[in-house]
């Protein structure tokens, strides 16, 4: 099942590119620092990191499970040479034979995870992907603070004609849903969409747990882009940096 299926229409509405460029000066620092040269997004959904890490004169290659936000990856992509799987970011060497320099996960990727056993494996097949002193990131905006504060209602992007609104629940410890109300205006009126993500309420203890079982050298966990530390009570994401 491609649990992405509805919200691939509008989902670069929902996070658009012009907010993923704004990661850039994050990625050329750490592409200066790590003499990145090749890239693996092994969740690219629809395509706008590896477009913007192209331009920053990578090598890049695109992965996803979802066979709908592949679709539109390719068309976003049409401009560049830029090849793409259909791929378990669980089993990553079944279709990659290469490794990479650098492998990401964004976009609150690897909390689809809902088992330990299933993390572990997910991150394990990144670290097995990576060339030696390569870098993995991972974000994810399923913070501390936002299971700590557990609001009710996200107002996730809110535009003219369109609107899209998260409706939290948190059913368990180990569990966070995202009920995704989609509105649009049309000429009579407005229509509706509704998605649902369930999500493991993963919090930077259970990553650094997670984390012993993969031999990294070196981790390193930010509350941003701009690299400020990660804060339990404020970071709105929690983005870590890994070290093969």
């Amino acid at each position: 099942m491609d649990e992405y299926q509805e919200l691939s229409i509008d989902y670069d509405i929902l996070n658009p590119k012009e907010v993923i460029f704004q990661q850039k000066d994050f990625f050329k620092k750490l592409i200066e620092e790590f003499s990145i040269k090749s890239c693996l997004d092994c969740a690219c959904g629809t395509g706008w990191h590896l477009f913007m890490l192209d331009e920053l004169g990578l090598n890049c290659f695109g992965s996803d499970l979802s066979p709908s936000m592949l679709l539109i990856a390719k068309k976003n992509l049409l401009s560049k040479q830029i090849p793409l799987k259909l791929v378990d970011f669980r089993r990553l060497s079944y279709s990659w034979e290469m490794k990479f320099d650098m492998i990401i996960c964004m976009s609150t990727s690897l909390p689809h995870m809902l088992t330990e056993v299933d993390i572990i494996a997910a991150l394990d097949s990144m670290f097995r992907q990576l060339n030696e002193n390569g870098i993995l990131i991972i974000s994810n905006g399923i913070s501390d603070s936002l299971l700590i504060e557990k609001p009710k209602l996200i107002p996730a992007r809110i535009l003219k004609e369109q609107a899209f609104y998260f409706f939290m629940e948190y059913p368990t410890s180990e569990r966070v849903i995202f009920n995704i109300l989609n509105i649009k205006k049309i000429k009579n009126g407005f229509q509706h969409g509704f998605a649902f993500i369930e999500n493991n309420a993963m919090k930077k203890v259970d990553v650094e747990k997670y984390l012993t079982k993969i031999p990294f050298k070196k981790i390193n966990y930010y509350g941003n882009y701009d690299f400020s530390p990660y804060s339990v009570k404020s970071s709105k994401r929690l983005i870590i940096i890994a070290q093969k």
